[in-house]
């Protein structure tokens, strides 16, 4: 069994999440895909990061739909990560594609659309296309994916693109609201409640029937980064899991190594 791991944001253990500092240390710990966040600024160019405000991991506030580009890199997404990242900025999506051009060319790509329906569609399509047009001009996606909580926009790009593109979406499928795709290629499970708003059920892996219900369905079933645990981790494995997106990568790496989970066949 060999169980994949992807870097959420890069190696956010180690380094500023969605920064070219990040990446790199992802390919030098071994895994298997990076999962990167993208939006677009106000003058039409696409940035990595995952929140739509600067707030949080930069030195100024800002909605990145409301700043230029020349705005947006002028931002510190190091220094709250310490003195040593000072300067740390923004990578474009051209960057990225530039850096990794250069590198392993084993590792995959999970391309998470960040600007949704709900913040304006042809917005949202416009930042899809052009995702789309530049990672594409790199010859990336044969080993990369659609990912989005937006269930209109995947909808959306299947539909543009003759479903060309590998899908990710998250189960239960009411996360991604009333419309989804006909075909999804992978699915992150996610925590839900009952209809009482009570957890619907312990811990952080879902049951087995929500993998058995993907599996049934041809769609592989990954699990997201609340699964931080050996236990957890092993569980998920024991009930389908493909894939686990980390915050600590090379932990999940090693640990999944020495339960005898990363063995190609």
């Amino acid at each position: 069994m060999y169980i994949e791991v992807a870097a959420h944001r890069g190696n956010v253990a180690e380094y500023p999440e969605n920064t070219i500092l990040a990446y790199k240390s992802a390919y030098e710990i071994g895994a298997d895909m990076i999962e990167l966040d993208l939006h677009m600024t106000k003058d039409g160019e696409i940035v990595l990061i995952h929140d739509g405000d600067l707030a949080r991991t930069a030195d100024v506030s800002g909605k990145i739909s409301a700043l230029t580009l020349d705005e947006v890199l002028r931002a510190d997404v190091g220094i709250k990560n310490g003195e040593r990242f000072r300067g740390t900025r923004v990578p474009t999506l051209l960057q990225f594609c530039e850096f990794v051009a250069n590198e392993d060319p084993a590792m995959q790509f999970n391309f998470e659309f960040k600007d949704y329906f709900s913040d304006g569609e042809e917005r949202a399509k416009v930042c899809a296309d052009k995702i789309i047009a530049t990672v594409d001009s790199y010859g990336l996606w044969e080993r990369s994916f659609v990912n989005s909580f937006d269930g209109r926009l995947l909808k959306y790009v299947e539909e543009k693109y003759d479903g060309r593109f590998r899908l990710h979406g998250f189960y239960p499928y009411s996360i991604l609201g009333d419309t989804r795709p006909e075909k999804l290629y992978c699915a992150c499970l996610w925590a839900y409640k009952n209809p009482d708003g009570t957890p619907a059920f312990e811990g952080v892996v879902n049951p087995k029937k929500d993998f058995d219900a993907l599996i049934a369905q041809g769609v592989r079933p990954w699990v997201g980064a609340s699964v931080r645990t050996i236990e957890d981790m092993k569980l998920a494995a024991s009930l389908g899991a493909k894939l686990i997106t980390s915050n600590e990568p090379a932990f999940m790496i090693a640990e999944l190594e020495k339960a005898g989970l990363r063995v190609k066949e």
